[in-house]
């Protein structure tokens, strides 16, 4: 015997019942592979601080909500959990977001916020300011009763004695005297404030205005949003900040003011309301979604089980109709099906859509010509089909019986999807603990790629302008700096410049860490999918074994298939898994390298083409094996076999019977899929209409319940109705594949005819049971009877 074949003389027909366990070895690999996932586990559990991602990190990059030293000094972050960004305006365009700075705090700002058309700002809650042990203006230790991670001291720079201004501060003061704003004008002659003398209220004035520090004013108020505290800009925001200037807000153009309304304002109150519309149509989703998707997909599969055959004939009829009318639209819009008078009517009819005037004939002609041949070669399909498609039904027929004779099948899918979601569960968890671990290392950009928003630029400042800023998310150049610095000066020092941040660099134990954990995901999953193909195959083929008579499978026939699945065929589902996981881990590897090679713009057109051709073979090779892999397990659950001789004998039945599994497949996918669609659009039409009830419309009548808009619940029973449908009628696929397989496995045991199918396929088959009896008796004249 070798790999892939086996001594099909002596072998019992039907489910095999005495079993060894199959393809130790890779059952050993894999198990080896996931002590080396629990070490990256623990490494990453080690090395990472998942408080980064959850609370985020200030300039410095110091987490919030946590205890840590900086400059040889404790930093109590404990209670500041919430990251705010001092200057909300740096956040209108997504190159800054990076780089802007940005501190922890206990609570986000929202009232009092700093008016702008009401300046000077004097309550220490409308700013909020750096660490004061990193105060700008060299003001630490000038604050007597300050704590080093207090972030409100703007009411204690008043305390600051008189100084003689510097150069730059003394420019300063001239400016905005120069500005002739009344309240400046006030604040400068009621503080004493000069060129040549001022005291602490200069940094009080300097305050009032972005980006000059040693505070800042709160302009906006902000939304804690995942720890992370949103702008909520208005519709005035803009006005009142021109107003700062010069009085005149229509400087501001119009466009950028509904601009910034659209990409700030609404995001925080659309999320809000679609939160609440949700909430509040919950009942809409559960009747809508859950119920209805699990009463239709158990009708369809009734439907399927009694009306397959008509619905088969319909479906045929009316792609082939379809195609044949697509073709003759597009010669008659070509001009080449002459004077018939019903095109020229149906031509006319259709101006609207198409029209050979405006459209270039020639084109219409391929259309045509293309469609002619795919019309063509899908009518000699239904011709090659029509003696098989009894067949076709059939099988769906039995699997629809086998289904019904083992229901606990339906809900089965459940068990897999709750392991694979305790599996993405885990994986993400050690990915986020390896993501926030690494190296701290500093990035800068060009200067000349700063986008300073203030009150200058805000002047002038255009709707197609802002949008463009917004919505661009090309970060620009960006270099590794500050190489010679390393821990709290490297802080430091990339913390105060505003082209840089600090963040935490993987090294390359951490990338081959991830490589490694990625494909252990990969990898069980596929184990998980396999361990389920198994034991639906086996249960449904010993349905078929049995000859449709539940009498003759065992007590318990899913048990015996999940024993089957876990104990004796473990190891050569570890095998196919490990096959596909492979493929899949090439292909991201690949994607990932040709991505780099993007953003690094290193990537020649050759290298694109050669890349885009390597993966397009890998994604087919993929699909290729993955069928493979599901008939091998199929297999693999009938006859316990090993991996490479259940795929070998899955491929011999395949090819031999390539046209019967053709139709099968054409014919079964075509059912379901519509199935699939039929049931989400009814969930969906029945969730509507459920949604413009009173209940949910009248506002006046009922408040609590009052949906601003429908779409979120309705979507919502769409997609989890879908899912339902998805999770039955997957399971209802496999065992279409399974009584396929198995009756091809039963005619090349018989000599070509089956002999242990239930009637229906007796019937399709045009075998009576005098023959099938006589295929047993000559059978078993070689090989003793055994198995279901």
């Amino acid at each position: 015997m070798g790999c892939c074949g086996d001594d099909r003389k002596n072998e019992n027909p039907g489910v095999v019942v005495k079993r060894k366990c199959r393809d130790v070895l890779c059952l050993i690999f894999f198990v080896v592979w996931w002590c080396g996932m629990f070490v990256i586990a623990y490494f990453a559990y080690r090395e990472g601080d998942t408080d980064r991602l959850v609370y985020g990190s200030d300039m410095y990059g110091l987490t919030c909500g946590q205890n840590q030293t900086f400059l040889d000094q404790p930093m109590d972050l404990s209670d500041s959990k919430n990251t705010y960004y001092l200057n909300p305006l740096a956040l209108l365009s997504v190159r800054n977001i990076p780089f802007a700075k940005r501190v922890c705090v206990e609570e986000c700002p929202t009232t009092p916020i700093c008016n702008a058309s009401n300046f000077p700002c004097e309550d220490y809650r409308q700013f909020v300011c750096p660490y004061y042990r990193v105060a700008e203006y060299n003001l630490y230790g000038q604050l007597p009763g300050v704590s080093d991670t207090n972030t409100t001291y703007y009411g204690e720079l008043s305390t600051i004695g008189t100084f003689t201004p510097d150069t730059a501060q003394a420019s300063f003061i001239n400016a905005v005297d120069a500005l002739n704003v009344p309240w400046v004008d006030a604040f400068l002659s009621s503080n004493g404030i000069t060129d040549s003398s001022t005291d602490g209220t200069y940094f009080q004035l300097t305050t009032q205005f972005p980006d000059k520090g040693p505070c800042y004013p709160v302009y906006v108020e902000t939304a804690d949003y995942f720890n992370r505290c949103v702008p909520k800009i208005t519709t005035d925001f803009t006005q009142n900040i021109q107003r700062t200037v010069d009085g005149d807000s229509e400087q501001v153009d119009g466009g950028a003011r509904d601009a910034l309304l659209d990409l700030w304002q609404s995001l925080g109150e659309r999320f809000a309301r679609y939160t609440a519309d949700i909430s509040k149509g919950i009942l809409i989703i559960i009747v809508g979604g859950v119920i209805a998707g699990l009463l239709l997909s158990m009708l369809y599969l009734v439907f399927m089980r009694f009306a397959a055959g008509i619905l088969v004939w319909v479906t045929l009829i009316l792609v082939n109709v379809a195609l044949l009318g697509i073709t003759l639209y597009s010669f008659a819009m070509a001009g080449m099906l002459g004077d018939w008078s019903w095109v020229n009517t149906v031509v006319d009819e259709l101006k609207e859509v198409g029209n050979p005037a405006a459209v270039d004939q020639e084109v219409w002609k391929w259309i045509g010509v293309t469609a002619a041949i795919i019309t063509g070669l899908f009518f000699l399909l239904t011709l090659l089909m029509l003696s098989r498609l009894r067949i076709a039904v059939a099988c769906i027929k039995v699997a629809s019986q086998a289904l019904a004779a083992c229901p606990l099948l339906l809900v089965w899918p459940l068990i897999p999807f709750l392991l694979l979601l305790l599996l993405v569960l885990y994986w993400v968890a050690v990915s986020a603990m390896l993501y926030s671990a690494g190296d701290l290392s500093a990035t800068c950009r060009d200067p000349a790629d700063w986008q300073s928003y203030n009150f200058d630029s805000l002047s002038g400042l255009d709707a197609q302008q802002l949008i463009s800023n917004a919505t661009a998310f090309d970060l620009g150049a960006t270099t590794s700096c500050y190489q010679d610095y390393s821990g709290d000066l490297l802080r430091q020092v990339c913390g105060v410049d505003a082209n840089c941040y600090v963040s935490y660099r993987w090294n390359d134990s951490i990338r081959y860490a991830f490589l490694y954990h990625f494909y252990g995901l990969l990898w069980t999953s596929q184990v998980i999918v396999g361990i389920s193909c198994v034991v639906v195959a086996a249960t449904v083929g010993q349905f078929y074994w049995a000859g449709g008579d539940t009498n003759k499978m065992t007590t318990y026939p899913i048990s015996t298939g999940a024993k089957y699945a876990f104990i004796f065929s473990i190891g050569s589902i570890c095998f196919g898994a490990s096959i596909i996981a492979i493929l899949m881990w090439i292909r991201f590897v690949l994607v990932f390298i040709d991505n780099r090679l993007k953003a690094l713009s290193a990537e020649s057109v050759c290298a694109k083409w050669f890349s885009a051709c390597v993966c397009c073979c890998l994604w087919v090779i993929q699909k290729i094996v993955e069928f493979i892999n599901r008939n091998a397990y199929i297999m693999v659950a009938i006859k316990g076999s090993n991996y490479c001789v259940s795929a070998g004998r899955a491929v011999a039945l395949i090819v031999t019977n390539a046209l019967r599994l053709l139709t099968v497949n054409i014919v079964g996918d075509t059912l379901l899929f519509l199935g699939k669609v039929a049931i989400a659009a009814s969930c969906g039409v029945f969730a509507f209409f459920v949604a413009e009830l009173d209940y949910y419309t009248n506002s006046e009548r009922y408040p609590r319940t009052y949906l601003s808009s429908p779409f979120w619940p309705v979507f919502l029973s769409v997609l989890i109705a879908y899912f339902i449908a998805e999770v039955f009628l997957s399971v209802y696929e496999l065992a279409i594949d399974t009584i396929f397989l198995c009756l091809c496995d039963d005619c090349d045991t018989h000599g070509g005819e089956p002999a242990l199918a239930p009637p229906i396929l007796l019937d399709a088959m045009g075998v009576d049971e005098a023959e099938a009896s006589a295929a047993i008796v000559k059978h078993n004249q070689v090989a003793p009877a055994g198995g279901y």
